[in-house]
């Protein structure tokens, strides 16, 4: 007989913020749905739908609270404290919680790293007997500590008793969870640093896409075209956008006069766009014809910022055999080897020099292609990930 899972889930963000969470957790339904009967609950706060349809092994029921003023009040005083763990669980979301426990009898409980912290408090209470299953993400990044470092004064005290309170808000998710799941190594070792007790329960889960929606009956006829591709509607990936139109593509274009650069997004910042009206090079691509792009291009250039969503992007990108250039920052994490699988850079001028090399020799763009397409089959595939994932729950 089949096992019954509660999957909560959460939209707290704009439609680009989200893509990456997005295809995480109807990858991870996917692959719960070979061993669990699973009702979704999803928590819209900005009115999305999920992909997945209902299925013999799926329900799906969603929770869109009307706003309440004492919640922008809430979320504007903790705005320092970008986590969801001390947010107080909204009520709409309790009760349907309650009442899903109190009809099923679930055997497993998964929440996703975007709902507040508190809702592990209730679910324990109301499920006692349940294995707690966490997609979890350290609320402090490496590049929020960097910052958090050099502050001075008062600042830098805030800073340092916002990291302690951070922490055991951590250590008590750890507590409470019977299996924590991260996405990464180092979020995996920093978890585990916190509690040594608790890390045996920790993880890796990396991102994964499944192959299958990126397979073509023909092969991609490469152009002379680079293409940007992660979340333009934030002031980072703005900053990004601009900072590559004014300093970068200047200098690819002088070597390269009739390179095209495209540009994907479902939202791009009013910046980015007036500026792309100024050159005809420069093409805006509906997020739904990303794919076709990133295969014609002969390379794709994720974000090096933070917050950018580039980790998924490459991996697309690698899925569709379109070599990657991007910074440090945006492959850590990743199983990747510079000059081999990926081409890293850290200056503009560094970023032009790979874009260049990429689009001067083709093969050298297609062995990188090749390289980074085997790397993909045995990390990142799903069907990898799915034997993982099942042998945990």
């Amino acid at each position: 007989m089949r096992e019954k899972m509660l999957y909560l889930s959460a939209r707290n963000r704009g439609p680009e913020e989200d893509v990456e969470e997005e295809a995480r957790t109807e990858g991870m339904i996917r692959i719960l749905m070979e061993r669990f009967d699973i009702d979704l609950l999803e928590f819209c706060r900005s009115g999305r739908n999920t992909q997945l349809r209902p299925d013999p092994a799926l329900r799906i029921h969603a929770v869109t609270p009307a706003p309440r003023p004492h919640m922008i009040l809430s979320n504007s005083l903790n705005k320092l404290r970008g986590s969801a763990f001390h947010t107080e669980t909204d009520k709409d979301l309790q009760a349907e919680i309650r009442r899903l426990c109190k009809s099923n009898a679930y055997t497993h409980v998964f929440i996703t790293r975007n709902l507040p912290g508190s809702c592990i408090d209730l679910l324990s209470s109301l499920l006692p007997d349940a294995v707690i299953i966490t997609d979890a993400q350290r609320q402090e990044s490496r590049q929020a500590e960097s910052k958090a470092a050099g502050k001075r004064g008062l600042s830098r005290r805030y800073h340092m008793l916002n990291a302690v309170l951070s922490r055991r808000d951590e250590r008590r998710l750890m507590n409470k969870t019977g299996l924590l799941l991260t996405a990464s190594e180092w979020e995996a070792l920093s978890f585990k640093a916190l509690s040594f007790a608790d890390a045996g329960k920790v993880h890796v889960i990396p991102q994964f896409i499944d192959l299958d929606d990126y397979a073509y009956d023909d092969p991609a006829i490469k152009e002379d075209a680079v293409l940007l591709h992660w979340n333009m509607h934030t002031s980072q990936g703005r900053d990004a956008a601009l900072t590559f139109y004014k300093k970068i593509y200047p200098l690819v274009k002088e070597k390269v006069p009739h390179c095209k650069c495209y540009i994907v997004a479902r939202e791009i910042h009013p910046e980015v766009a007036a500026l792309a009206k100024l050159d005809s090079s420069v093409i805006v691509v509906d997020g739904g014809d990303a794919y076709e792009y990133i295969r014609r291009s002969k390379a794709v250039i994720a974000s090096m910022r933070e917050g950018c969503g580039g980790q998924r992007r490459i991996l697309e990108a690698w899925a569709l055999r379109t070599p990657v250039v991007t910074g440090v920052k945006s492959a850590e994490g990743l199983t990747c080897e510079p000059g081999r699988n990926i081409l890293l850079a850290g200056t503009t001028g560094e970023i032009a020099d790979q874009v260049l090399k990429l689009l001067q020799t083709p093969e050298l763009g297609a062995i990188i292609a090749d390289q980074a397409y085997r790397t993909l089959l045995k990390h990142y595939e799903a069907g990898n990930v799915k034997a993982k994932v099942l042998s945990l729950v």
